[in-house]
């Protein structure tokens, strides 16, 4: 919300006193204990939440009743009595289960309020929202004619490959052109990628522009409003904010005078006015926003991540509620929250079970995706490599890029990764036949993908008295990869692995250090015996970066071998992983009869 921007701006505004205790504000607070005691609110039980509100007679309206009682009561931009009330956060859950958007306001107003619950339950009630919505959404695959049509129009594609060390356009084969019909006819009326629109003349935290008195003036009033749970009043007061700055054109970013850790202050407005427009029924607004808003862009940069969700989630909901799921399918392909592997799969989230269910091919999605790898270069390089295209493929590829751009779309649905999941053990083959024609950067990330993909487990998942596990964390967001291993039924047993281990160890051979890292790590994760002389040959990688050095707890430095420490970690990793291969092996499914 604008509120908590307004909190984290780089110049540190003074706090809010607490209001003093009131009869309205006791009231308010036993009214509020008394309900969630009733309702078991704040207990654990097998008995579902919104189950137990509704037996003890807490519906959604008498819920907002309460919340807005403890809101009046503490009426403070920052009021501690709420952070510290413990009945306002069972009664938030609560209202999650069981309201819509009719009952936002409320939470709106407890968000501006820094009761981070209110903004879970506003994505809940919204994701509800959406899912009422995707039975009525038109949600199919290409047809014949579209995909005709969308064949015809690729007779000018070149795939980017690399060949005897440089970057070359080359046609498409039949297979190929047939995948890539497939996934352009499917992201036809496909929105615009998220976060990547370019604003006009852009500002940063260390050039601020000019105050501007009627901004801020609008930018307050825009701050009252959600303090009052007023919907409309955010979307009036945010729209004229924008217009201010050049709205509905490119901003004039250089104008913006407020700058908070994560961007610029009308970045802030476009998310709080995208969900002020889903909340009050305008999607092609809130879509529009969602998409443009920057998630990215000031001083610091490690909440990109979480912003740039949301903003996805957002687009998602707008795509169903305008009637077409094929406008966010791209987005769904990211598979967001990665609950692709749920049981049964959740049709109605922001992943792409949806799309499977209504009849998409995914595997073919993705690998007419992974066709555009290489497409994300910089202009002048992508420009080189389709020069190099043969006749008379040069010149139509050169004018189809000045004509619609880069068509990077693997690198905005993470295409490789998307594939390692989706497809499962079907991908091995296609990812693997990339490598020696992909580029160092998508090579390494091939190599991690199918090191993600074939992550051996602790423990067979084929030994009912076992249980394996493994997994790994980052603050930056990643495209989720299910690793067959999770599952006894889809698990590469012993020797595919090792087949798989030694096809990918001449990568640690290769020229540059970063891949022979990937290469070290993925058969770390793969943990097959089989690739330990590989692995042992490289123990004295000489590749050290001039610039990093490595302390431990003591302050002692030392020079750092990037490679060498993941050919260490590996070892480890497979002579920790191999010690249960008997175990393995007895769990091998019997031979199937000749």
């Amino acid at each position: 919300m604008l509120s908590a921007l307004l909190a984290w701006t780089l110049v540190a505004a003074p706090a809010a006193s607490a209001p003093a205790a009131s009869p309205a504000w006791e009231r308010a607070v036993a009214a509020a204990r008394e309900a969630v005691a009733r309702g078991q609110l704040d207990a654990r039980s097998k008995t579902p939440l919104a189950e137990r509100a509704r037996a003890a007679g807490l519906d959604a309206s008498a819920i907002v009743r309460l919340l807005t009682d403890l809101v009046d009561a503490c009426p403070a931009d920052t009021c501690p009595g709420l952070a510290r009330e413990d009945a306002t956060a069972p009664l938030i859950r609560a209202l999650a289960e069981l309201g819509g958007p009719a009952d936002a306001p409320i939470l709106v107003r407890l968000a501006a309020r820094h009761q981070y619950n209110a903004e879970l339950a506003l994505e809940q009630l919204l994701l509800r929202a959406m899912s009422e919505a995707v039975p009525k959404a038109r949600c199919a695959p290409p047809t014949a004619a579209e995909l005709a049509a969308a064949r015809a129009d690729l007779g000018d594609y070149a795939v980017i490959r690399l060949r005897d060390g440089r970057l070359r356009g080359e046609a498409p084969t039949a297979a190929e052109l047939d995948d890539l019909a497939y996934f352009y006819a499917s992201v036809a009326a496909a929105g615009p990628e998220v976060g990547a629109a370019v604003e006009a003349r852009a500002g940063s935290p260390l050039k601020p522009g000019t105050a501007d008195p009627e901004r801020e003036r609008l930018v307050a009033a825009m701050t009252a409003a959600e303090s009052a749970g007023d919907l409309a009043g955010v979307a009036r007061h945010g729209l004229a904010y924008l217009e201010r700055l050049g709205y509905p054109g490119a901003l004039d970013g250089s104008a913006e005078d407020t700058w908070a850790w994560g961007g610029a202050r009308y970045s802030y407005v476009f998310r709080d006015l995208a969900r002020a427009g889903e909340l009050l029924g305008d999607h092609a607004l809130a879509d529009h926003l969602y998409r443009r808003a920057d998630p990215g862009g000031g001083a610091c940069g490690t909440s990109t991540s979480y912003r740039w969700e949301i903003q996805v989630r957002g687009a998602i909901r707008s795509a169903e509620h305008l009637g077409d799921c094929r406008l966010a399918l791209p987005e769904r392909l990211l598979d967001i929250d990665g609950a692709r592997w749920s049981a049964p799969p959740v049709l109605e989230d922001y992943g792409p079970a949806r799309l499977a269910a209504a009849g998409f091919d995914l595997p073919r999605l993705l690998r007419g995706a992974v066709l555009t790898a290489g497409r994300d270069r910089e202009p002048a390089e992508l420009r080189a490599a389709l020069e190099r295209a043969p006749a008379p493929l040069r010149t139509a590829a050169l004018a189809r890029l000045a004509r619609r751009g880069p068509e990077a779309w693997e690198r905005r649905v993470h295409a490789i990764e998307g594939l390692a999941d989706i497809a499962g053990r079907a991908a091995i083959p296609v990812l693997s036949a990339m490598l020696p024609t992909s580029p160092p950067t998508e090579r390494r990330r091939l190599l991690a993908a199918l090191g993600a993909l074939a992550e051996r487990p602790i423990a067979d998942p084929c030994d009912p008295d076992d249980h394996g596990f493994s997994g790994r964390g980052s603050s930056q967001w990643e495209r989720p990869i299910g690793a067959l291993g999770d599952r006894c039924d889809t698990s590469l047993r012993l020797p595919e692995a090792g087949r798989l281990a030694l096809s990918l160890a001449p990568w640690l051979d290769d020229p540059d250090p970063e891949t022979r890292q990937a290469a070290a790590e993925a058969l770390g994760r793969i943990g097959h015996r089989a690739a330990l002389p590989a692995l042992r040959a490289r123990r004295s990688d000489p590749y050290s970066p001039d610039d990093r050095r490595r302390c431990d707890d003591d302050d002692r430095c030392r020079r750092y071998f990037p490679v060498r420490d993941a050919v260490a970690e590996a070892i480890q990793t497979i002579r920790e992983r191999s010690a249960s291969d008997p175990a393995w092996r007895r769990h091998d499914p019997a031979p199937t009869a000749r």
